[in-house]
């Protein structure tokens, strides 16, 4: 395990690192030449032991791996029958949320923003629910879980509700002791390239409901009623992972908490020393830190901001999102554009901050030295 905060010599900060340690690419080329040696190179065991690995991670009784997080996300609203039926999603996430949606048939009701986490809140969800809505889904932006967690998953209960969690970059997030996947009826994870933990692409599903897991399970594989079964009950199409997807991701899951820990010393950094000139997006209980939010002050021009700052060494990475989802042009026709405020102002003044395992102190003084020079320079 690397120190959480590492040795190392200035230069250019990147936006993001991805992380293999040498004994970890030796393991990984170890199973993959077993694998290719066995001939097995499809969904298999090495599947399956991801799928078990990663629900006891979650705290939940079941996974079911597949081809990428907006696969496991098209696969739930698929598995739940949302045709005809509105379901409430954030506005402020990545497209593939809103299109699980559409493309199952269903009706997506745009929530807008909570400033504090960039998700949603309890207050937002409440104000949005009609007789029509069948389902919510939370997005945990950045892998910042509301604090409103309990109360939205105790409301959708009482209201008859289900509750799916978008937990592309919530591996490993908490909120009141509870990790994310354990909230909802079920929950859509990505583990693609840049995220805290990576299989390349992929995807999982977790759940509690064994007969959703089955269904899940269904729908990954063309509907079959089993693997090496050619029996087709349902419509669907190939949304499996590879036993090869499957032993990256293994190897990378079992580093998670060392991956959380090197991330959220980085962040302590950066928060004592960006907390007074910025508005922070900090989490109430654990986050991965997939990403570090801060919203710039009113005035700053956020392209102008991170060209300054790149000139200083530091690359900011993407934002979370920049762009709603209401005002995307495949989106046009919804005709939303000013009904979703704080959105609107969130996705277009915030940043994230370079944060990545094995992070030099170095790298995190160019960071913040870069932030603090560039923000006294456009105030003056």
């Amino acid at each position: 395990m690397k120190p959480a905060i590492s040795s190392g010599t200035r230069g250019s900060v990147p936006p993001v690192r991805v992380v293999f340690e040498e004994e970890d690419r030796k393991a990984i080329i170890r199973e993959i030449d077993a694998c290719l040696s066995s001939g097995m190179v499809a969904t298999g065991k090495k599947v399956k032991e991801f799928e078990e690995m990663w629900a006891a991670y979650c705290r939940t009784r079941y996974g079911v791996a597949c081809s990428s997080g907006g696969s496991a996300l098209s696969i739930l609203m698929t598995a739940l029958d949302v045709r005809e039926k509105e379901v409430l999603v954030p506005t402020n996430t990545f497209i593939a949320t809103v299109n699980a949606v559409t493309l199952a048939g269903g009706n997506p009701i745009f929530l807008d923003t909570d400033p504090a986490t960039m998700g949603v809140s309890l207050a937002e969800i409440q104000a949005k629910v009609t007789p029509e809505t069948v389902g919510v889904v939370v997005v945990h932006i950045g892998g910042v879980m509301t604090p409103d967690m309990p109360q939205i998953a105790e409301w959708c209960r009482e209201k008859g509700l289900w509750l799916v969690e978008d937990a592309a970059h919530a591996h490993g997030s908490e909120s009141d002791g509870c990790r994310s996947g354990g909230f909802g009826i079920a929950a859509a994870y990505s583990f693609f390239a840049t995220k805290t933990v990576t299989s390349g692409e992929g995807g999982a599903i977790v759940t509690n409901d064994e007969g959703l897991a089955q269904l899940c399970r269904s729908l990954t594989d063309y509907g079959k009623r089993s693997q090496w079964e050619s029996y087709h009950s349902l419509v669907s199409m190939n949304h499996r992972m590879s036993e090869i997807s499957a032993i990256i991701a293994i190897a990378q899951v079992r580093r998670l908490d060392d991956f959380i820990a090197s991330r959220e010393a980085a962040a302590a950094e950066y928060t004592k020393a960006l907390g007074e000139p910025l508005r922070l997006v900090l989490p109430v209980g654990r986050s991965s830190w997939y990403k570090y939010i801060a919203v710039l002050p009113p005035g700053i021009d956020r392209s102008a901001f991170k060209a300054r700052v790149k000139e200083r060494g530091a690359s900011l990475s993407g934002g979370v999102y920049d762009i709603p989802v209401h005002l995307q042009p495949v989106f046009e026709s919804a005709r939303l554009a000013g009904k979703l405020p704080q959105a609107e102002r969130l996705c277009a003044s915030h940043i994230c901050f370079p944060i990545f395992y094995g992070m030099a102190q170095e790298q995190v003084d160019t960071v913040v030295e870069a932030a603090l020079s560039t923000l006294s320079e456009m105030h003056a």
